[in-house]
């Protein structure tokens, strides 16, 4: 581990230690060892009933390390993102709450359906148990529409090395999709032997997509979040500009500003 990285893990863990005592539900479902290393973002999961207590520690915790800019944005239907920037570097820190998770438009999971598979981390917080992890990067992030294989996300996200290293949190994981569950089984099977099941796969899918049908208002909420994505200058600057902010900061926070998710910012 580089001296950056380093010094990247002792600033994020008191804040990670510290919502996994203020809050029973909160825990990490991804990325936890990517993003201490510098590497995208903390994805996290929590009622939205905890929402502001976990907002506020953030705030006091971006305020603790100089970061002169915390902003917030809800425009996304159960997901809440939290943003603090280094105003002399235009360095970008961001922790995301979700309190659902969509698949295909499908909600897979809320914060209590993962509770029973979450562990305490040596470190002091808590996150999902490694092949539950597994589980939801192989549909997250190996998995194309029409169940074509992501070669390249499965690498990054190291997806056969969750699923190798705890078949019990596979099996845990594989039952949240409910008539798919043998589908899920069957396709992290296939990846852990270098084949891939492109059957298994669409069954996933249409499982996934049988069961946005049943939840119109979150399907057309689903569609409408890629234009809030595009639309939503915070947003903007995650899922557009790569956490990038473009010209100058003073003119990027005014226009954050505009839309009322600037929590504080550097005089």
């Amino acid at each position: 581990m580089s001296s950056d990285s380093a010094d990247l893990t002792a600033m994020w863990l008191p804040l990670l230690v510290r919502l996994t005592e203020l809050h029973p539900d909160w825990g990490l479902w991804k990325n936890a060892d990517s993003a201490l290393l510098g590497d995208g973002d903390f994805d996290s999961t929590a009622p939205e009933s905890d929402w502001e207590g976990i907002e506020a520690e953030f705030a006091a915790w971006a305020a603790q390390h100089g970061l002169g800019v915390v902003a917030a944005c809800r425009h996304v239907r159960g997901v809440l993102f939290l943003v603090a920037v280094d105003v002399d570097t235009g360095a970008i820190f961001e922790l995301d709450v979700n309190a659902r998770k969509y698949f295909r438009g499908w909600t897979v999971f809320r914060p209590g359906d993962l509770k029973p598979m979450m562990e305490l981390d040596e470190r002091g917080f808590r996150r999902v148990r490694p092949g539950a992890e597994g589980v939801t990067l192989l549909t997250q992030n190996g998995l194309k529409w029409g169940g074509r294989r992501d070669s390249e996300g499965m690498r990054r996200k190291r997806v056969v090395e969750f699923l190798e290293l705890d078949p019990e949190g596979v099996l845990a994981a594989a039952r949240l999709f409910g008539s798919a569950e043998q589908a899920i089984l069957r396709g992290a099977k296939a990846v852990t032997e270098d084949r891939w099941d492109r059957r298994a796969m669409l069954q996933i899918e249409v499982r996934a997509l049988l069961g946005a049908l049943r939840e119109p208002s979150i399907l057309l909420s689903r569609f409408r979040a890629r234009g809030v994505k595009k639309r939503c200058q915070l947003l903007r600057t995650i899922f557009v500009d790569g956490r990038r902010i473009e010209g100058d900061l003073s003119s990027w926070v005014e226009r954050v500003s505009l839309e009322g998710e600037i929590r504080a910012a550097a005089q």
